[in-house]
């Protein structure tokens, strides 16, 4: 058996039932079951919402971490490698300008970002990821340079998914805060509408 196919026969066994347990599954929960089957049509509702105040890397990212579908995190490649890239590239301007990670190159740059979007994806797995000196000595790179790519595209990854789950969670309530209100305005050229 592949190790998607037990990956996503654990995400199906873990919301399998949810809708008959005592109290309000979360949104998360909802569009884990909604991903691998269930009938919700208030999710897809939702998703629809939030994908408008979103980036769409944020709703892969967040679809790959609640649902670990594994197939949506490799699309999500390079939008990790283009944000190793840019963190590793020059700040400041004129004479002081300056790399972040001056000994940055692609091979290893590119691991450390996969690297950094599994451990953004699922903090829980992070036993799984390969350390830091081990992906060192096999690209033979420094560590501190490593580290801060890896730690920067997981810090992002972790803020994306975060918003899009605060998001989800205020469609689910039904309840939405100013700033939601105001990103979907701009998004959709018109106001909110009244209740």
């Amino acid at each position: 058996m592949s190790i998607a196919l037990a990956r996503a026969q654990d995400a199906v066994a873990r919301v399998s039932g949810l809708y008959e347990r005592p109290d309000e599954p979360s949104a998360a929960q909802r569009t884990a079951a909604f991903w691998w089957g269930a009938h919700d049509e208030e999710v897809a509702w939702w998703l629809s919402l939030c994908k408008m105040v979103n980036s769409p890397e944020a709703q892969s990212l967040y679809i790959a971490s609640v649902a670990e579908d594994m197939r949506h995190a490799r699309g999500l490649k390079e939008w990790a490698y283009r944000v190793a890239v840019e963190y590793a590239g020059s700040r400041g301007s004129g004479q002081r300008r300056r790399t972040i990670v001056e000994s940055y190159r692609l091979d290893w740059g590119h691991q450390a970002a996969r690297d950094g979007l599994a451990l953004g994806l699922w903090p829980h797995l992070a036993d799984e990821v390969p350390g830091i000196g081990k992906r060192c000595d096999q690209y033979g790179c420094g560590k501190q340079a490593y580290q801060r790519v890896r730690d920067e595209v997981s810090r992002q990854a972790g803020d994306l998914i975060t918003g899009f789950d605060m998001d989800m969670e205020q469609c689910r309530r039904n309840r939405f805060s100013r700033d939601f209100i105001e990103r979907w305005e701009l998004a959709a050229g018109r106001e909110w509408p009244a209740p």
